[in-house]
């Protein structure tokens, strides 16, 4: 019995390590610094859709020139290719949205996805997603208004994740007045507190398909998507959410001489999140390559200690889930194995986020049970 699953999260191991070897080699477009035989190389590909980095990973496959066969190439080139289509299509409609909004002088600011896209060698192959956007509360119903009259949609309110939705031709916006909920309702207060100034302090476009789109700086960027990763690996006991990792990446590296690091320090030690993000700063050097100098802070013999914990958990959390997953069904057993889980994530990181990770045990707890029982 415990050879068996010895062997399960050893798999899980190689596989990913082998996964981070390609991501590296595209973040920085460096040759392989590992062996990717063509027999492990399915087993890869599906981890790298778990963690929606397939295009970065088969685009890696490709410009390596690794030798895995007619059939496999044909897959991993058909991967690649729906990646470029789809961005493509992505870039686009984002243009076409934020010229949309611009041309009302509406205020808003587009997070994350293609805004990421244009820092990476390869802007084409990072995966894609929902285009989520922000709007500061007090132009809130002003927005949403417009763009509902404008064009001819009906917004669906997300109660629990504080956002409204809505579809334009087949593609999913996602409309936030708050990009980060915390437990802790300090923090929550103090997050406000600073939010929206900075956003209006320092305004930033990036050019998208030709049009100038409204997102945040350089500091707000590497702040959030910070704690946007963070909060993705403690809550999530199936995985770590490598894209906002590789996103975070470049970031700090390519926007490290625009990110105004006294402020980032300031927002992180009011947020107490300093060990948090020295943690993970640790990991993307050591897993993902990246240069330790982009940190700007200085990383501390125990944040040095992280990576391997947080590779050793997300393994660990992967195979006991797939443990569970594979015995089919709904129950009681079900839900308790999944609270396990979690409160193993909530152990694991305490000492990151103590108050936060105490005052998110109640949420924690309800999303295991809907998982289970609801969905």
């Amino acid at each position: 019995m415990s050879a068996k699953k010895k062997t399960n999260v050893d798999s899980y191991r190689d596989s990913y390590e082998k996964m981070l070897s390609l991501l590296r080699s595209e973040l920085w477009q460096q040759p392989l610094d590992g062996d990717v035989p063509r027999s492990d190389v399915e087993d890869v590909i599906a981890v790298s859709r778990q963690q929606a980095v397939s295009g970065l990973v088969a685009n890696a496959i490709i410009d390596n020139q690794l030798p895995i066969g007619d059939d496999l190439a044909m897959t991993v080139c058909g991967i690649r290719q729906k990646h470029e289509r789809k961005s493509k299509a992505m870039d686009a409609e984002v243009a076409k949205f934020a010229g949309f909004l611009n041309r009302r002088n509406l205020e808003y600011v587009i997070v994350k996805g293609q805004t990421m896209a244009a820092l990476y060698p390869h802007p084409k192959v990072r995966t894609t997603g929902d285009i989520d956007f922000y709007v500061p509360k007090s132009d809130f119903e002003r927005v949403q208004k417009v763009i509902e009259e404008r064009l001819n949609i009906v917004m669906r309110h997300n109660a629990s994740k504080k956002h409204d939705n809505f579809e334009i031709e087949g593609f999913a916006f996602e409309m936030h007045s708050d990009m980060t909920d915390f437990g802790y309702w300090k923090y929550q207060k103090y997050w406000n507190s600073f939010f929206d100034d900075a956003i209006r302090q320092c305004p930033t476009t990036v050019c998208i398909a030709g049009e100038a789109v409204k997102t945040f700086s350089p500091t707000l960027d590497a702040l959030y998507i910070f704690v946007h990763a963070f909060y993705h690996l403690i809550l999530n006991g199936n995985g770590m959410g490598l894209k906002q990792y590789c996103d975070w990446c470049m970031v700090m590296h390519h926007l490290h001489g625009q990110i105004e690091f006294e402020s980032l320090g300031r927002y992180l030690e009011g947020l107490h999140l300093k060990k948090a993000f020295l943690a993970v700063g640790a990991f993307c050097v050591d897993k993902l390559g990246l240069p330790e100098s982009d940190l700007h802070f200085p990383l501390t013999d125990e944040a040095r200690q992280w990576p391997e914990k947080m590779m050793s958990n997300l393994f660990e959390a992967r195979a006991f889930s797939e443990k569970i997953r594979v015995k089919g069904g709904v129950s009681l057993l079900h839900s308790l194995a999944t609270s396990r889980i979690v409160a193993k994530q909530v152990k694991t990181y305490f000492p990151l986020s103590p108050m936060e990770l105490l005052f998110r045990i109640p949420e924690m707890a309800a999303w295991s049970f809907k998982k289970r029982f609801v969905e």
